[in-house]
């Protein structure tokens, strides 16, 4: 035979055929037999991301894997498999031909199928194999029925010895019929296996309707916590509206007691009054602390005393009526802007400031 080249290797491999034969179970010599439905069933339900099948040589069990199954399909009533990351040894052996036959390590049943399912392929060389009509060279045709798989554990049988007699020999119709019936089986579905399917279907939809109707739900929530936000965020509004008017009164009502008392006078009040209504809480207390400062005034107490001679006569009630007529001061707005912005800013200072400021002419 000559030497294989790589693309061959790469190609697909007799492993398996349909028959009786002399194996092992458990370490035990069994007879063993693959049908038809096992082959379908190996191919149908290999999956690497469940149980990968090793390549081994002469079924050694011990040490690194020599590749891994790929792929399995069936080709009439052989098992092929397609392989991968094969060793450079183990190739260099396929070139020259040092190995030509292979056997197969199988699960039967498979306990996550309850089917038959492949455990591991070895290339066997002075060793004879079980299953004889194995190809000793790999297929490039793309003909076969490459499946998908599934997987589990179970007493793996190897076939590594010389098969027996098969008390009914089978011919090639025959094994077609038997691949073509498994095949319609695994297409079409066992009768259970479709009444399962249906009852998966109404499950799914009975969840689709409990999932659509925890969207409705949440949506409604949605809805209402919305409301209740925009309900909420109108309330704090008018309570701070209802606390800053309290706090302008309690404001006025301590600057009004302060003009009564003469710490003021009457056109600083209106000052007070006007600057607060533009100032936070903290620039408000700011202006009371420095007007609970002053001394009363003496002027302030005499033009503050109940006249004693009628309205509009006498120097007093000139004096008063001038008193009460004195504009706003401006000093006085700036000061007190200065001290809203600094608390720590004394009456005097601010005005202090204001005045060295009016007289650089800035």
């Amino acid at each position: 035979m000559p030497e294989l080249t790589d693309k061959q290797i790469d190609g697909w491999w007799d492993v398996a055929r349909a028959g009786r034969w002399k194996g092992a179970v458990g370490g035990a010599p069994a007879e063993i037999e693959i049908t038809p439905q096992d082959l379908v069933e190996m191919a149908a339900d290999y999956d690497p991301l469940i149980q990968e099948a090793p390549v081994t040589v002469e079924h050694t069990k011990q040490g690194p894997a020599h590749g891994w199954v790929q792929a399995l399909r069936v080709a009439g009533d052989r098992l092929q498999a397609r392989f991968q990351d094969l060793s450079q040894e183990l190739r260099l052996w396929l070139e020259s031909g040092a190995y030509r036959s292979r056997s197969i390590e199988m699960y039967k049943p498979f306990e996550p199928t309850g089917r038959a399912y492949l455990g591991a392929v070895s290339f066997l060389g002075a060793a004879p194999p079980a299953v004889k009509g194995l190809s000793p060279e790999p297929s490039l045709f793309t003909h076969g029925t490459a499946c998908n798989p599934i997987r589990v554990e179970a007493q793996s049988m190897v076939l590594e010895e010389a098969p027996i007699e098969r008390e009914a020999q089978m011919d090639e119709k025959t094994i077609a019929e038997r691949v073509i019936h498994s095949l319609k089986e695994m297409f079409a579905g066992r009768p259970e296996e479709q009444k399962g399917r249906d009852a998966q279907s109404e499950s799914a939809k009975k969840l689709e309707g409990q999932v659509a109707e925890l969207k409705e739900a949440l949506e409604r929530e949605k809805a209402a916590r919305t409301e209740a936000e925009e309900r909420l965020a109108g309330l704090d509004k008018k309570l701070a509206e209802v606390k800053r008017e309290a706090e302008l009164a309690e404001f006025t009502s301590a600057l009004e007691e302060a003009a009564a008392e003469t710490r003021i006078t009457p056109a600083e009040l209106k000052g007070y009054l006007k600057l607060g209504s533009r100032l936070d809480e903290d620039g408000r207390r700011v202006i009371l602390e420095e007007v609970a400062q002053r001394q009363p005034s003496a002027i302030f107490r005499e033009l503050a005393a109940p006249p004693e001679k009628a309205p509009g006569t006498g120097s007093l009630a000139r004096k008063r009526a001038r008193f009460e007529s004195f504009p706003e001061d401006s000093e006085h707005d700036a000061a007190l802007g200065l001290m809203a912005a600094n608390p720590e800013l004394s009456f005097a200072e601010a005005i202090k400031q204001v005045r060295l400021e009016a007289g650089s002419g800035k």
